[in-house]
């Protein structure tokens, strides 16, 4: 078995057809090892373009390519099918990041190799972010070759030596962890840290809401219900209408935000800005009653809310009902 990891470069059009819209592959380079502890063996070469005969302007700020070299290159088919010769039998195969998936998956289609589609590729840069950089951020190439002091001369966003560094980020973290983690260990790992991430956000949450609800006082202040459910009394208009604390005109709030025992969500007045409205719901013989407080930015800064958001369970609710208007029958004549 070989280790086999690759990277590409892809040309884009200024997307107006299908033809302009498909990322085309013009760079192929890859590193294979036989073994962990084993030297690469290096695969890179262009690819002729037939579709996107020019390089998009943003290409030729980040690829270090010539044109005439790319004009010079064999097409697509042919590179590809060297390239998977190269590997020999039965390689895993390697990427940094999901792209260069993607991109080499809408390749072979566009080309009918089909045959190729099967391969299994290991997302390397999934497992540096949860096994290494403990987050859920993807880190980029660079980052994490100095992360590993594994620099060298080679200059990125070219395929190959991006390819090369990816297989010594590899061979390393096989080294710090002797295994790389299965997809179903990733999936699971990725699982308990969107969990943890999210009960800290929660906690955040209610701790900036429980500031504010001390140190502030609101504008204005509305009793609610009582109503059949808690879910009548966040949809009617009493709720979800409320004054700006400067013109007093009426403001319409969006989705509700549940965040501990409380309901968070927020208005805006064309002219004055954000106002925030928090709820408070009790159950009683006669059904669920509230208490309504409305903040102004300045009582309910904008960076709560959005602590708020991050934290809290999104509750949507419709459309505000708008009261019927009778029209007058016109009189026969």
């Amino acid at each position: 078995m070989s280790y086999v990891f690759f990277d590409l470069e892809w040309n884009q059009g200024y997307p107006h057809t299908p033809e302009e819209r498909l990322d085309e592959i013009i760079q192929i380079g890859a590193c294979r090892l036989d073994s962990w502890e084993g030297e690469g063996e290096p695969f890179s070469a262009y690819v002729r373009p037939s579709i996107h005969k020019n390089l998009h302007h943003r290409v030729k700020k980040i690829l270090p390519l010539n044109q005439k070299e790319l004009r010079r290159a064999e097409p697509f088919r042919k590179v590809i099918r060297d390239f998977f010769r190269w590997c020999g039998p039965n390689p895993t195969f390697f990427t940094w990041g999901d792209c260069d998936a993607r991109v080499l998956d809408m390749n072979l289609c566009w080309y009918g190799l089909e045959e190729y589609l099967d391969v299994e590729i290991y997302d390397l840069q999934r497992a540096y972010d949860l096994c290494i950089a403990h987050t859920d951020q993807q880190a980029a190439l660079k980052d994490a070759v100095e992360h590993f002091g594994l620099e060298d001369e080679l200059e990125y966003h070219d395929a190959g030596n991006d390819a090369f560094y990816t297989a010594r980020i590899g061979a390393e973290m096989v080294r710090r962890l002797s295994v790389l983690p299965t997809e179903d260990e990733l999936r699971r790992g990725e699982e308990r840290f969107r969990q943890e991430k999210q009960r800290k956000a929660q906690e955040q949450s209610i701790a900036a809401l429980s500031e504010v609800l001390e140190r502030s006082e609101p504008f204005h202040t509305r009793s609610l219900g009582p109503c059949p459910s808690a879910g009548d009394v966040l949809k009617s208009r009493s709720a979800r209408i409320f004054p700006c604390p400067e013109c007093g005109t009426g403001l319409c709030s969006g989705n509700w935000y549940r965040v501990g025992e409380y309901f968070v969500a927020r208005g805006r007045c064309p002219d004055h800005g954000r106002c925030c409205s928090c709820l408070s719901l009790r159950e009683g013989e006669g059904g669920v009653t509230g208490e309504l407080r409305i903040y102004d930015e300045a009582a309910f800064p904008h960076e709560v809310f959005q602590r708020c958001k991050r934290g809290g369970e999104c509750i949507v609710v419709g459309k505000t009902p708008r009261k019927r208007r009778h029209r007058r029958a016109k009189a026969r004549t």
